[in-house]
């Protein structure tokens, strides 16, 4: 495992990790708190968002007699319904509680103190990557409104993907199924061709999704793409000595897609770029003992069993709501606890990656990986090590401008 600065088990050490704090000199998205989300307006964007997010779905691929709920940001969506033969729904048990609570969440806001907003505006100034990379550093989430590509007025259809991000309908896929889920948790994919998710996506009595479809040319945005420590820095420096991978992926979801609660695996901070479609990403924190990483476990570890701990939960985790959009750009530092659920059929896609002033973020994870990994986190990245390795040989040669973990 990568050290670099003081021991990671230092209370000193993880204290301003965890514990949240104003950045300095920060340029924050001045979006008046009390206006929608949903109606946002960047350049490209539609002037007006729908709330219900409903319209179209019923009895084509939601089920009609589906049940609803109403979001704390106006926004009203399905709820998954899957039945077995006795009509019964499968989602009664866990997704539904788990969606009404996210649901009842705060949104989050510009005023937030534990998310940071930027806006498109903010991206040519000189200094927004080293404050991103402040906020990362200091467990902030950042959101950056407006700045992906969006393509108003196309269905998202297998036609769609091979025009625009050159991903064939044969393109072989692991499929995650909810019914399979609700019945066998231990057996939720089955294999399939992207085409044949497409046709069951307008197939009421199925909630699928494909994740981490590759996607090797997918990259930061250009404003952001000097983030990536991991290959800027570990990969580009030591090219000479070691002879290159790198990873992006899309994610891929039916309506009424609930994703669990879970950290993401190897220590990596994690980027996603809303396509198509919408999602609420739901982001928790310790409401206190910000520096108990036995705590920080125990909170994990209870989220991943949400209807059995949720009085815990309400009593020590903050949490807020993010809801992305076409051209939103979520970045989330290492270790970051969160949960997703896509109300209509969506497209992101996304990356994980490295940064020196995360490391000592990347280390919790890591630990939390080791110690409970299993119920924790999602696909394991196999380039991880390598990628550490590259960066522990790239400092001598590293920029002093690059900020290392502690402020070293």
């Amino acid at each position: 495992m990568i050290a670099i600065g003081p021991n990671a088990c230092d209370k000193e050490f993880i204290d301003p990790a965890f514990r949240p704090y104003t950045v300095p000199s920060l340029t924050i998205y001045n979006r008046d708190a009390r206006i929608s989300l949903s109606k946002h307006t960047e350049q490209g964007m539609s002037d007006e968002r729908p709330n219900d997010l409903t319209i179209g779905l019923l009895g084509t691929e939601v089920p009609k007699n589906s049940p609803m709920v109403r979001w704390n940001d106006g926004h009203t969506t399905i709820l998954p319904a899957v039945y077995d033969g006795h009509d019964i729904n499968l989602c009664d048990a866990v997704d539904i509680p788990i969606i009404k609570y996210l649901a009842q969440c705060p949104v989050s806001l510009p005023d937030s103190k534990y998310v940071v907003h930027f806006s498109m505006k903010d991206l040519p100034t000189h200094d927004i990557l080293d404050s991103i990379s402040e906020s990362l550093s200091q467990n902030k989430p950042v959101v950056i409104r407006g700045i992906g590509n969006h393509y108003v007025g196309e269905e998202l259809t297998a036609e769609f993907l091979d025009k625009y991000y050159a991903i064939s309908p044969n393109r072989a896929v692991w499929v995650h199924d909810v019914k399979a889920r609700a019945m066998d948790h231990t057996r939720v994919t089955q294999a399939g061709l992207l085409k044949d998710f497409f046709k069951s996506m307008k197939d009421p009595g199925a909630i699928q999704c494909v994740l981490d479809i590759p996607l090797a040319q997918a990259s930061l945005p250009d404003a952001l793409k000097n983030l990536d420590h991991g290959l800027v820095h570990g990969w580009n420096h030591t090219t000479y000595d070691v002879p290159i991978s790198s990873k992006g992926w899309a994610i891929l979801h039916h309506a009424g897609f609930l994703t669990y609660p879970h950290h993401d695996a190897e220590g990596s901070l994690t980027w996603a770029r809303m396509e198509v479609g919408v999602k609420f990403w739901v982001v928790f924190w310790p409401k206190d003992r910000h520096d108990d990483r036995k705590h920080l476990q125990e909170i994990a570890i209870r989220l991943g069993n949400f209807t059995e701990n949720e009085d815990w939960i309400r009593a020590h985790c903050d949490v807020e709501v993010i809801t992305l959009y076409p051209g939103d750009v979520l970045i989330m530092p290492p270790a970051q606890v969160h949960a997703v659920y896509t109300p209509v059929a969506s497209f992101a896609t996304g990356g994980h990656f490295y940064h020196y002033g995360c490391m000592h973020l990347t280390e919790i994870s890591r630990y939390l990986d080791v110690s409970s990994g299993d119920c924790l986190t999602n696909q394991m990245l196999h380039n991880a090590l390598e990628t550490f390795r590259r960066m522990m040989i790239g400092i001598p040669r590293l920029s002093p401008r690059i900020r290392m973990s502690g402020g070293l």
